[in-house]
């Protein structure tokens, strides 16, 4: 189930925001988890031990992190923390990785000419998998350093784990920002009606936009790379770059929204991150939770920069190689690391400075990198990655035969507007006019339009599943 579907809004949402307004607050919790175990489970049902899997870690973290508490030297409460972390990773390496590296292994004996062949796994992913492992292990962690106390209650635990508006895609939300709000938090009308607002944006964002933009990038998938123009070449990546934003923007929001009706505060996952003049700046905006989680519970435990300009050199690039392989088991996913990597070191040494203190420069640089950027991303067969760049650029090399002239005037004539709308959305100026006037009713009037042209999308069909929903 997900968020932009006639099931969700027509029957889980309604059903459970009216069970939930009804119950005491004491309840509140109980019902929440058990709704997100049946939204879970309905995500999952042709593989329902995922369920299992799922109430299982509750349950493991639930005793590790008492344990971690109850220990009275650091070595006992970091053994414990060890052994947490251990399955949960477990988890993810064996249904994300294994798969993964049985391939590549079975790819170098056969270099080797080594006669061994092992056994390939080929597991569905567990959806949220990488979402909630994330948030466990900065629990376990937080409650190691004695940032917080251990969760005395197992239903408040699967609570925070298990909620679904976070569960599936984020943003992912460290235990020490709510766990206030799992046991007090404050509900209202005013809440409920500035999450609604917000979810109403997100779904448009998904529906009328994201999943618009997106079917270029479909379309030029199916003709072959190298079928295309440089100028469509250049439009799809652009329209890929516009529909991987608004995707999972639009989710983020509308988590948020949906968070923010049940009294709670989820933090912030965009802020215009097309806006940005580096890729420095790029990733202190662009999924901030998951920029932040690495930098807590990774840069930061290696030292960050606090030794000297070779070990932060290292620690940087050991977050960007786990940054990439964490969206991905593939080879693209590494080599996407390694480029952000690259171009951050670049302008840690200097360039950064030269792109703030000249913003337009900054601009223009951030307009050729964040549409090839996301080229790496989302292509995973590396060759067809080399034809799509002869593409781009093809004074580098052959660019093979265009299946027809002028193709990217036909697909402008499609998909022009959703591009013009979606570049001009991306500055955000848009959602400054809407928060200046956020009680004006012709605001009211236009969120519900958006809300119904969303629902009566939906109900054609145009109900896609969220990119993010893969990682």
């Amino acid at each position: 189930m997900v968020f932009s579907s006639i099931a969700f809004i027509m029957y889980f949402m309604p059903v459970f925001f009216l069970v939930y307004y009804i119950l005491p607050a004491s309840y509140k919790n109980a019902w929440l988890f058990l709704a997100s175990l049946g939204f879970y489970y309905y995500g999952v049902r042709g593989n329902p031990g995922y369920l299992l899997l799922m109430i299982m870690s509750v349950v493991v973290n639930f005793v590790a992190g008492k344990l971690i508490e109850a220990q009275k030297t650091k070595r006992a409460r970091k053994a414990w923390l060890v052994v947490g972390i251990v399955y949960d990773l477990g988890w993810l390496i064996l249904f994300k990785y294994l798969g993964f590296l049985i391939e590549n292994l079975n790819a170098l004996f056969g270099a080797m000419h080594v006669k061994v062949q092992l056994e390939t796994w080929n597991l569905i992913l567990p959806i949220g998998i990488s979402f909630y492992t994330f948030q466990i292990i900065s629990y376990l962690v937080d409650v190691y350093r004695r940032e917080t106390k251990a969760e005395k209650s197992l239903i408040s635990l699967g609570t925070y784990l298990c909620m679904f508006p976070q569960l599936i895609a984020g943003p992912i939300v460290n235990y020490h920002l709510i766990q206030e709000q799992l046991h007090k938090r404050k509900h209202s009308m005013v809440k409920v009606e500035s999450g609604l607002k917000v979810f109403a944006l997100g779904l448009a964002y998904k529906v009328l936009l994201a999943n618009r933009v997106g079917h270029l990038w479909t379309e030029v998938t199916a003709i072959g790379y190298e079928s295309i123009s440089t100028p469509l070449a250049w439009m799809s990546i652009v329209a890929y770059s516009l529909q991987l934003y608004f995707d999972f923007y639009g989710y983020s929001l509308m988590a948020i929204g949906l968070g923010r009706m049940m009294g709670f505060d989820f933090p912030q996952n965009f802020n215009n991150p097309y806006m940005a003049v580096s890729m420095t700046d790029f990733w202190r905006r662009w999924h901030m939770t998951l920029g932040g989680w690495f930098r807590e519970y990774v840069y930061i435990p290696l030292g960050g920069n606090r030794g000297g300009f070779a070990k932060t050199v290292r620690n940087m690039f050991v977050v960007w190689l786990l940054t990439g392989l964490w969206h991905g088991a593939s080879w693209n996913f590494v080599l996407w690391g390694l480029l952000l990597f690259v171009l951050l070191f670049v302008e840690k040494a200097g360039l950064g400075k030269v792109l703030e203190r000249h913003k337009a420069l900054g601009h223009i640089y951030m307009i050729l990198w964040i549409p090839l950027s996301w080229l790496v991303f989302v292509i995973t067969d590396l060759s067809q990655l080399g034809i799509y760049l002869q593409k781009l650029f093809p004074f580098f090399g052959s660019t093979g035969t265009v299946l027809f002239q002028g193709d990217y005037l036909k697909y402008g004539k499609t998909y022009g507007i959703y591009l013009v709308l979606g570049i001009l959305f991306a500055t955000g100026v848009q959602e400054k006019l809407l928060k200046k006037n956020k009680n004006r009713l012709w605001v009211i009037l236009l969120l519900l339009a958006l809300f119904w042209a969303s629902v009566y999308c939906m109900y054609l069909g145009m109900d896609d599943p969220f990119l993010y929903f893969r990682f």
